[in-house]
């Protein structure tokens, strides 16, 4: 009986600094990915700031992401139509616009590609 009133709060002291020290490492670890991801990120905003003059040749839809929402064309319809239950792409000209940066951005399944 003695012993029970020292073993109970060790057990949990013990068992809470366990739980504690987990929740730290777990936190470090997602922090440590996300400085990585932002350096990441920073590398590749500095390349898109010194290759400014970037030129996209080629747009495409991915036919088996597609599921023939149409949001696409409601957004864009310079770009795209559907054929059949996929969109597909109709026009590659002006390839800089609002409209298509818009669609590739709404695109709930991310079948949108410019190249």
């Amino acid at each position: 009986m003695k012993y029970q009133k020292i073993i109970l709060p060790t057990i949990l002291a013990s068992s809470s600094i366990l739980v504690l020290y987990g929740l730290k490492n777990q936190f470090f670890n997602q922090t440590k990915t996300l400085n990585s991801s932002n350096q990441n990120y920073s590398s590749v905003k500095q390349q898109d700031q010194t290759n400014s003059n970037i030129f996209y040749q080629k747009l495409s839809v991915i036919s088996n992401r597609c599921r023939g929402c149409g949001k696409c064309i409601r957004l864009d319809p310079e770009h795209f139509e559907i054929s059949g239950q996929v969109a597909i792409v109709t026009s590659s000209n002006n390839l800089d616009s609002s409209n298509l940066v818009f669609a590739i951005n709404n695109c709930p399944t991310q079948a949108i590609v410019l190249e």
